[in-house]
């Protein structure tokens, strides 16, 4: 029996590895139409949203049935009931790259009144922040909890540099108010995919020490203590 639900545990962490590089391409491609202005490939990541959605059901499903019939207990109740949290976030991503997308047919025959910098910046960071939490799940190592917390920063001071700098591009032209509202918009989108990821990385924190902590909570000396805690532990 014990076997079987390792057998079962570890499908369910294959099949959110697929559903969360699904993700990351919806992600990455609908910036990159965003930066090409490529229509035909936005309404291809706004395609993939549907299988993101079935494959989101699909795991809820199986995560549920072996609550049911395997009664896990402690430390495999807590893993496997996060797992919930994790497979909506990466929906609520999916969702995000989708928003992303509607906005490329949006500004399609628009000429962009600056080049896209920090944009596909603040895409490039939180791809990472996604990637790092996955791992972190995959491996249920918390170590890199620092990297984290930094990139959500980083993410937020990019995303705030994008609304500065299209405000003063709306107040220089009013023509530009459509557009930089719209990349306004996408900045948003952005900083809100970065949350999605730290909230995977926090249910894995939860995971392995059975603490939930809000890492907005957290400062340098509790980092340190909490790495600290865990290099001893291990």
């Amino acid at each position: 029996m014990r076997s079987q639900y390792n057998e079962e545990l570890l499908k369910i962490k294959e099949e959110i590895l697929l559903m969360s590089t699904m993700t990351e391409k919806m992600l990455s491609d609908s910036v990159l139409a965003l930066n090409s202005k490529d229509v035909d490939l936005a309404n291809r990541v706004i395609d993939r949203d549907d299988f993101v959605d079935a494959k989101e059901i699909e795991l809820q499903l199986v995560v549920s049935k072996i609550i049911a019939t395997q009664g896990p207990v402690a430390t495999d109740l807590r893993r496997l009931a996060s797992t919930y949290k994790i497979i909506t976030n990466l929906e609520r991503i999916a969702d995000l790259a989708v928003n992303i997308s509607k906005r490329v047919i949006e500004l399609a025959e628009e000429v962009y009144m600056k080049p896209l910098i920090d944009i596909p910046l603040e895409c490039e960071l939180a791809e990472k922040l996604l990637k790092l939490s996955i791992q972190a799940f995959v491996n249920e190592d918390i170590s890199r909890l620092r990297e984290v917390v930094d990139l959500e920063n980083e993410i937020d001071d990019t995303n705030e540099a994008i609304n500065s700098e299209c405000m003063a591009y709306m107040m220089k032209d009013t023509k530009n108010i459509h557009q930089g509202t719209v990349f306004c918009l996408i900045g948003g989108y952005l900083e809100r995919i970065g949350d999605h990821a730290t909230n995977i990385f926090e249910t894995v924190f939860y995971i392995v020490t059975g603490n939930y902590i809000d890492f907005n909570d957290l400062d340098e000396q509790t980092i340190s203590e909490i790495l600290g805690l865990e290099q001893t532990q291990k």
